[in-house]
């Protein structure tokens, strides 16, 4: 197991001499792929992709991404690469339009990923989702009407500088703004990984009483926006005006409970985006009537730790479970958290770098996160973050 990172800004994207490695005689098994618009609308323009590896899945990250060298937030076209080159591993990438049915091209997108895996009939170890914001839930969903509830998904939604839907998906054949793509993991190594929040919760709590889709019409029978300033305003807040709220209630999301599992709560966020005129709330993620909402209260300086705890935490298990240590890691990072510590963002690549030293990684900043929580469960969630770890060595080795 071999994993390498490659950061190129301006030129170098339609110069395939500036992506040569001297030791990488083959293509390499999969490469995954995060950048500005323009960095990954000029990748989606190169022929010759599949010099560099055989399978592909890149999408658009809100103001660029990072890697283990630091931000890659140019203002020129920027793209950094994580190559995997793992010969005796089994890759693949699947796609489908975001149209019709999406729990059934979900499915399609899936089997296909196996298909080129050479193991349609084997579950993968870790399935990779990126797609268009907008329909997560359903694509989870027909992930496991294929595959079942054992295999852990991770990824983040394709994500723009200002949600107006710029965002770009490119599987190494087709660029495209509505496109689903999923990655089979069959790797030589064992895998390790966790999806968290840097939030914690205050004590204002209610039930979703009315609610459609992602649209959240009451709480404990009362409209939803005027529980909601309520409870900004018991935490000593300021109460928010209808229209677009992402910015200002990004550090006051909406939180499920997961599990309780050695008496300390998880929690799935979900990120109001619009208070609308009727006291409804538009959010980035589904929520079904019945369920528990609290508060939850986000600080800058914890969003920004966080990153690094939940890299080591991916680490610890790599190690306890298979006594191996990481090759490589991809992380997710919500664009939310990520535009409410701005100016501090290259603390949370170093405190990346910190539990990673010198191994190659790659950091996106999404529009919604993906990810297996604690309870084994597969989850779409907001302003999360996860850690995917690729050990390595065998396990034990």
């Amino acid at each position: 197991m071999q994993i390498r990172t490659l950061r190129i800004v301006g030129d170098q994207i339609s110069t395939l001499g500036a992506w040569q490695f001297d030791d990488l005689s083959n293509p390499a098994e999969l490469a995954i792929a995060f950048g500005n618009i323009e960095g990954i609308k000029q990748l989606g323009l190169r022929a010759d992709l599949k010099q560099l590896a055989k399978n592909w899945l890149a999408g658009s990250s809100c103001l660029g991404c990072a890697d283990q060298a630091g931000l890659n937030n140019s203002s020129a076209p920027s793209v950094t690469v994580l190559l995997i080159d793992d010969p005796t591993g089994h890759y693949g990438v699947g796609s489908a339009e975001l149209t019709g049915n999406i729990a059934d091209k979900a499915s399609n997108a899936l089997q296909m990923a196996m298909d080129i895996a050479g193991k349609s009939h084997e579950l993968p170890n870790l399935i990779w989702c990126l797609q268009a914001p907008g329909t997560e839930e359903a694509v989870i969903q027909g992930i496991e009407n294929l595959v079942g509830d054992q295999v852990p998904i991770f990824g983040g939604s394709t994500a723009d500088n200002d949600v107006s839907g710029q965002w770009l998906q490119f599987d190494g054949n087709t660029l495209s703004a509505n496109t689903l793509l999923l990655a089979v993991f069959y790797p030589s190594t064992p895998i390790s990984n966790f999806f968290s929040s840097g939030y914690f919760l205050t004590e204002c709590h209610g039930v979703a009483t009315a609610v459609t889709e992602r649209r959240l019409y009451s709480i404990d029978n009362q409209p939803a926006a005027k529980i909601y300033n309520q409870w900004l305003q018991q935490t000593n807040n300021s109460v928010l005006n209808p229209g677009n709220i992402l910015m200002e209630s990004t550090l006051f999301p909406l939180g499920r409970e997961v599990k309780q599992e050695s008496h300390l709560p998880f929690y799935l966020l979900s990120h109001p985006a619009v208070l609308h005129e009727d006291g409804s709330l538009s959010l980035f993620s589904e929520i079904q009537v019945g369920e528990q909402l609290w508060l939850m209260q986000g600080d800058k300086t914890d969003l920004i730790a966080r990153a690094g705890e939940v890299v080591r935490t991916a680490k610890q298990n790599l190690k306890f479970h298979y006594n191996c240590d990481a090759a490589g890691a991809i992380i997710v990072y919500c664009a939310g958290c990520m535009l409410a510590v701005k100016d501090n963002i290259d603390e949370v690549q170093q405190a990346i770098q910190a539990e990673l030293g010198d191994i190659p990684f790659i950091v996106t900043f999404t529009f919604g996160e993906q990810g297996c929580f604690v309870d084994g469960s597969n989850r779409h969630g907001n302003l999360m973050i996860s850690a995917v770890l690729i050990g390595a060595h065998h396990a034990n080795e």
